[in-house]
This record gives structure tokens, sequence and C-alpha cells, in this order.
């Protein structure tokens, strides 16, 4: 169980502060104990979910040490190709590779989404709908769990990747 004033991951509204464990009725229902939970870098209001609700994630932000080393291993990362896929099933496919709200696997989904957006700016085709939002999604949740867990601007974590990066290759 966690405590008020803990921050944790929650969901797609990223990294949250428990703001309160009280009980709440939910449409008459007997009450349940509730985490309230306050968004850091959303604005998706006040959330509530009952404690030990297994149909959520809900997690400890990551330790600065387990911050680095998954920027570390960022060279190494496999990315995969979502080249050619219809829209439905690329939506599809982004939803199913993010849905643990892990950084490990948000950093690859990232990085293969910035590879073809790239590569189709490049061509001078229009980036779709769906890799747009999912780019700007992704990069809202990794930054702002990198940004608690190293304890830095949410702004400053895009250039401490990027020179972690290059220090890690030399």
């Amino acid at each position: 169980m966690y405590n008020v004033n803990d921050l944790v991951v929650y969901e797609s509204s990223g990294v949250c502060r428990i703001e309160d464990i009280r009980d709440i009725s939910f449409s008459g229902d007997a009450p349940k104990t509730c985490y309230v939970l306050k968004p850091l870098f959303s604005n998706d209001g006040t959330i509530y979910t009952p404690v030990g609700n297994n149909k959520v994630t809900l997690r400890p932000v990551i330790t600065k040490e387990e911050a680095d080393e998954i920027i570390r291993q960022i060279p190494e990362t496999e990315v995969h190709s979502f080249d050619g896929l219809r829209t439905i099933e690329l939506e599809n496919r982004y939803r199913e590779a993010s849905a643990s709200h892990r950084l490990q696997d948000m950093i690859p989904l990232v990085m293969a989404i910035y590879r073809k957006t790239r590569a189709l700016r490049r061509s001078g085709k229009k980036v779709s709908e769906v890799d747009s939002r999912y780019l700007k999604k992704l990069n809202d949740l990794i930054n702002g769990e990198l940004s608690v867990a190293l304890g830095i601007g949410k702004d400053e974590v895009p250039e401490y990747i990027a020179q972690a990066v290059k220090k890690e290759k030399e």
C-alpha cells in the first residue's frame, strides 16, 4: 500500500501524487478505500482508484539508478517497424505496445515512431495523426517519469538522454 504524498505512475496519466487515501462510495455501492491521485504533468483532474485494484497499472516511479540504467541501454534497444500498417492496425499495435506503461516498453516504441516520422518527412509525406498523437503522448509519459526519477525539469530530459547516450557511445 502506498502513502499520502507518494509519487506513483498511473496508467496514461503518468506520474501522480497521492493526495489522500479515503473511503469512497461509487454509484451507491459499499464504500471502498481509494487513492486520490493528482497528476503532476497533465490536466487530468483528480483520479480515484480503489486500493488493490488489479485492473489498472499503478506502480512506484522508478529510481534514479533505474532511470540511468534504462537510458544507458537506449543505444542497444531493438526498434521494431510499424511501417505499412493500416490506421486501425497501427493504433492497436501502439496501444498494445504501450499498455504496460513501463519505460522499457515505451522507449522502443517512441524510437520506432520517431524513425518512421523522420523517414516520412524526408520523403515529403505527411505524418499520420495516430503517429503524432502517440509520439506526443509517449514522450510526455517518458519525460515526466524520468524528470521525477532524475530530479530535473521535464524539458531537460531530452538533453539529459542525449548527453548520456553520447557519453555511453564514447
